[in-house]
């Protein structure tokens, strides 16, 4: 008897030129093979998530995307300063500026995500746009909680300015394969 495949929670989020973060993911890397923190180099790739869906929802969220695309010739992205998150483990971030283009296409998505039922996010009004830098979350070796607390303790507030455009709407799988991460991908 075959086992029934339980759904899983599949991220949609904005992608981002490498070379507009250079500086991020130089910062990434060092700390990532200091702790040799990820197999064979191979690294979270750099995002901004606007929602989260669950798999058998992604045809749906994909034609919503293609929707709100229509609304928006470009994503402008601004990136203040680094910023630490505090859930379970501490997440180091870089705070990502509302601009208003962001504003809009993430509202827009999360309304339609929200009227169509297929958005997992509760409180979409408390969302804070980031991207993550230095979290345990895929790590195999992860990097002591002290060493993440030292971390936010040095680097919290500390500007890192960068600004870019989105290159895509992409939703991802919740894995480092990059073979599997990707759903679905879109270009702004």
């Amino acid at each position: 008897m075959a086992k029934k495949r339980t759904s899983q929670e599949l991220f949609i989020v904005l992608t981002l030129p490498e070379k507009s973060l250079a500086p991020a993911l130089q910062f990434q890397k060092k700390i990532a093979e200091k702790y040799n923190t990820y197999p064979d180099n191979n690294y979270p790739q750099l995002h901004i998530t606007l929602n989260r869906i669950q798999e058998q929802s992604a045809p749906q969220a994909i034609e919503i995307i293609k929707d709100c695309l229509e609304s928006v010739s470009q994503i402008q992205i601004r990136i203040d300063n680094f910023k630490c998150f505090q859930f379970k483990d501490n997440f180091l971030v870089l705070a990502v500026q509302e601009t208003k283009s962001l504003a809009k296409i993430a509202t827009q998505l999360n309304n339609k995500l929200r009227q169509a039922g297929i958005s997992t996010i509760d409180n979409f009004s408390d969302w804070e746009f980031h991207i993550t830098l230095i979290s345990n979350f895929f790590a195999v070796n992860p990097i002591p909680e002290a060493d993440l607390d030292d971390f936010c303790f040095i680097l919290d507030g500390v500007a890192q300015p960068i600004s870019t455009q989105a290159k895509s709407i992409e939703i991802w799988r919740p894995t480092l394969d990059p073979e599997q991460k990707v759903v679905a991908a879109l270009k702004v």
